[in-house]
């Protein structure tokens, strides 16, 4: 059945956005993840994701026009699937909701911290037009957008086209990573660094936890309020990392520190969640990278508890039934947890070795109900800035082990959340993260 990709909200006040870009056509297949589309509101340029993989049957916009939140974009399906009678279908309850939720998230954001320009769709040029996020990122780089031959509709300059040009002839401000991570780091490890946010200054890593994705941090960019490039990692066994694997946390490191080398990334400010976070503090200790910042988020990795039923659970649920029961245990409110993170963290697992990678890195560092690591000698060693953030709630890694920390470490110990404070309190963590960021000058 045809599903749609709808026109996403970024923030509570905006009602429309327009389409600058269209980067696919109909018969198109995508695959989730891919980027369709680019809509600029009067705050933000962000890049619109497939959320599924298919084939693109409708295109409901054209470049220029105007879309309303929240209604389709575009529709996909199957190849040859009849729009006609897709089109037709109604969402109700909690699928409707699903969609809309999953809308909200597949959003790539680029403040507009370069100057306001014109508000055309397209600035004319000899090469037929630019999206605005194109001309923002030239700008930024300080590249000359008439100099760049354009592959997008009608010969436009987009993204692609920049970042590829600017590749070609060097130098220039940092503004985007991922010509290796769009197409997964084998060289490094079986880790896939992805570009979430384009910018200036040095780059913000996001690291996930155990279970997760890097895709799971999207809903929080909407309240980090930096320019800096925002990038995020799928662990080995985790997201695009999922047939790849770790044995153990020294392991765990190494491939990260190698994703980061691949990369060049040997300044940058870390932000980390759960296991992540304690990947984040192992680096940050190592003292070989120059990292501005670190924010640590329900970290692990601090004293010796984790809930050992819960890695077990999690791991063998095979519904969404059970997958739920499981995951209800990261939040504090049970109602709190979105039903799409749900059916996305199942349907992720289909035609991978997602489960056996991640017990085998489970197998690794954690032993019953024991984390089988320790990175508070790293945290004591690292002299940047740093926070700790944690849920009071958590019922997974207790609360607890963030006391005594070293004297140069804040630490936020938020009421009424559990293990995801980035989920429960996303308006205070992205404010917390941002000051830290920015602390580090």
């Amino acid at each position: 059945m045809a599903r749609p990709i709808l026109m996403p909200q970024v923030g509570q006040d905006l009602t429309e956005g327009k389409i600058t870009a269209l980067l696919v056509k109909v018969g198109d297949k995508v695959k989730k993840g891919d980027i369709v589309a680019e809509v600029e509101s009067e705050k933000a340029v962000f890049e619109v994701e497939a959320f599924e993989t298919g084939t693109i049957l409708e295109i409901r916009y054209q470049v220029g026009d105007m879309a309303i939140v929240l209604e389709p974009l575009m529709m996909v399906g199957e190849e040859g699937e009849k729009i006609e009678a897709a089109s037709a279908v109604a969402f109700s309850g909690e699928d409707a909701q699903s969609i809309v939720e999953t809308a909200k998230e597949n959003i790539a954001v680029f403040p507009k911290e370069v100057a306001r320009e014109d508000e055309t769709a397209f600035l004319k040029t000899g090469t037929g037009g630019s999206s605005p996020l194109a001309r923002r990122i030239a700008a930024v780089a300080g590249i000359d957008i008439a100099r760049i031959p354009g592959s997008g509709p009608h010969g436009a300059v987009v993204k692609r086209d920049v970042e590829a040009f600017r590749g070609k002839i060097g130098g220039g401000t940092l503004v985007n990573f991922g010509e290796a991570a769009s197409r997964g780091a084998s060289a490094s490890g079986g880790t896939v660094l992805k570009t979430l946010q384009s910018g200036v200054g040095d780059p913000v890593l996001f690291v996930h936890g155990f279970g997760s994705e890097l895709s799971a941090w999207r809903p929080l960019l909407a309240h980090i309020g930096v320019a800096n490039p925002i990038l995020a990692i799928d662990l080995p066994g985790h997201g695009g990392a999922a047939n790849a694997s770790a044995d153990s946390f020294d392991d765990l490191v190494t491939i990260v520190r190698a994703a980061l080398a691949a990369e060049k990334l040997d300044r940058l400010h870390l932000v980390g969640h759960s296991l992540g976070a304690a990947v984040a503090t192992a680096i940050a200790g190592g003292g070989d990278l120059d990292v501005r910042s670190l924010t640590l988020i329900s970290p692990a990795g601090l004293g010796p508890k984790i809930n050992g039923d819960y890695v077990n659970g999690f791991l063998s649920a095979d519904s969404e039934a059970s997958l739920r029961a499981w995951l209800e245990l990261l939040v504090h409110q049970p109602a709190s947890l979105p039903g799409v993170l749900v059916r996305a963290t199942l349907s992720s697992r289909e035609g991978t070795d997602m489960v056996a990678n991640q017990a085998r890195l489970a197998a690794g560092v954690f032993s019953a109900s024991t984390q089988l690591f320790s990175v508070r000698d790293a945290l004591n060693r690292f002299g940047g800035p740093a926070r700790v953030i944690v849920g009071e709630q958590d019922r997974i890694v207790p609360a607890e082990h963030s006391d005594a920390l070293p004297s140069h470490v804040g630490l936020h110990r938020l009421p009424q959340v559990g293990h995801l404070p980035q989920l429960e309190a996303a308006s205070l963590v992205g404010r917390l993260v941002s000051q830290t960021i920015r602390s580090a000058g």
